[in-house]
């Protein structure tokens, strides 16, 4: 089966370590057939931080919305935004 590659940029309350929720994503993306592939943390200011976060997952109908369903789902995670879907190679 074919995968997806997808970029997507999730910002952080300051509740939780960014450690812990990179922990908690890839347990997430697990479950729905997912990897984390790689990370970059970004300081934004006033104590929040955004992942810059590479992932892929199986190219199935409604995938991206169950990744963004599994981020957000998150404890620690304020927002998460889709920036980019490619097919992997």
């Amino acid at each position: 089966m074919a995968r997806i590659m997808a970029l997507v940029r999730v910002l952080l309350d300051g509740s939780v370590e960014p450690a812990k929720v990179v922990e908690d994503l890839k347990k997430a993306l697990s479950s729905i057939g997912g990897n984390l592939e790689s990370y970059e943390e970004k300081p934004i200011g006033f104590g929040i931080t955004a992942l810059s976060v590479v992932l892929t997952a199986p190219e199935e109908d409604g995938i991206t919305d169950k990744i963004m369903e599994a981020i957000q789902g998150i404890e620690g995670v304020s927002s998460a935004e889709l920036e980019r879907v490619s097919r992997a190679g």
